[in-house]
């Protein structure tokens, strides 16, 4: 049971919950203030940092810096796992994450982060940080499993970033993994929004590339290797991104000889070492806002190889009127956080001063864009 303690909650904590949330965090605190177990005045010393931490719990509510205490309990209504997220310079940072020492290593720190994030992204907060000391070790691998990256690092400590979004996208990417095939076979079977005629964008997009008898190639989103695992069978050489990395997992699976990035588009790109006669985002950029579209496609354009092609399969229209129409005609399933490829957006933006842009519709819903490098 997942439940949050704004300020208003705090003033109205029953001292069971008081206590319960202590214990979780009370775990090695007379070390980690220097002091010996051997003391003998240790008893005394515990009971002055349990009074500390109840206090500082407790002033919570009228601190300006303080944003929720995030709280996990178990089936029997336990306190297992908690943690906080502070508000320090007009940026969120998580601290004291912690696991009940009774319940390590089953998942509950995890499990407690990742509806933070979700409410956090309620809450529209994009970015989050956090700040680890260099030796704890567990701590940092932590971070790392759940997306964050290192921003600034000192002799003591490790300041760690993480996009929200990102994190929501790729987990629910990670848990999509084992049914994406049966959902985009489900939903061009009955031609339908978002997968109608992704076989025949599949194939074209695989012509387009084969008419070449050799290319490198950039899949920006592969996936599981539905395009490019073909294309690799045949020779091709494949560079594959995706911020899943059980998608990778799989696309390994296909394409042993590839190489592959787990990382955003954006960060993908300090990564790559090579020029691509082909770029290909296939039911991939929509995850992206459309200013980020034009800013990552401008951004490619140095990684193509003259005369190289971007090749994008989405869901897409020539203009917004289209694309509000098939959100209409598809309300009940429509996803609204997504940003379809739209022709209009892409040929009146800075594109067109990098890329003569074409663009070829498969469906009501599907069509297929080529950007040819100036």
């Amino acid at each position: 049971m997942f439940e949050i303690w704004n300020k208003q909650r705090i003033s109205n904590l029953s001292q069971t919950e008081i206590e319960q949330w202590f214990d979780v965090l009370n775990q090695g605190l007379e070390e980690d203030r220097g002091y010996d177990l051997s003391e003998p005045n240790i008893e005394d010393i515990r009971a002055g940092i349990k009074t500390d931490y109840i206090d500082y719990l407790k002033s919570c509510e009228k601190n300006q810096n303080f944003y929720a205490y995030y709280i996990l309990r178990d089936d029997d209504g336990k306190i297992v796992s908690v943690c906080r997220i502070v508000i320090v310079d007009n940026q969120y940072y998580l601290e004291g994450l912690e696991t009940h020492r009774d319940y390590y290593y089953k998942g509950y720190a995890s499990k407690l982060f990742n509806k933070v994030m979700y409410e956090l992204k309620r809450d529209n907060i994009k970015t989050i940080y956090s700040i680890v000391r260099n030796h704890n070790h567990k701590s940092i691998n932590f971070h790392y499993k759940n997306g964050f990256r290192v921003e600034n690092k000192d002799d003591l400590n490790i300041q760690l970033i993480l996009n929200v979004e990102d994190q929501i996208r790729k987990d629910l990417f990670d848990n999509w993994v084992t049914n994406y095939n049966k959902s985009v076979i489900k939903s061009e079977k009955e031609v339908t929004y978002p997968f109608a005629g992704y076989s025949k964008v599949k194939y074209q997009i695989i012509d387009m590339i084969t008419k070449k008898p050799y290319a490198r190639i950039l899949d920006m989103g592969v996936g599981t290797g539905e395009i490019t695992g073909p294309l690799h069978d045949l020779g091709y050489n494949i560079t594959g991104v995706d911020l899943s990395d059980k998608m990778i997992d799989l696309a390994k699976s296909k394409m042993p000889n590839a190489m592959f990035i787990c990382d955003t588009f954006q960060n993908s790109l300090a990564k790559l070492n090579n020029q691509y006669d082909f770029i290909i985002f296939n039911y991939s950029i929509h995850h992206l806002d459309y200013q980020n579209h034009i800013d990552l496609l401008l951004n490619v354009y140095d990684y193509l190889s003259d005369h190289g092609m971007i090749i994008i399969g989405d869901v897409s229209t020539l203009n917004t009127k289209d694309i509000k129409q098939l959100q209409e005609k598809y309300d009940s399933i429509w996803d609204d956080e997504e940003y379809y490829p739209i022709v209009n957006i892409y040929r009146n933006s800075e594109l067109k001063k990098y890329y003569k842009i074409y663009y070829k519709k498969i469906n009501d819903v599907t069509g297929i864009f080529e950007l040819l490098k100036i």
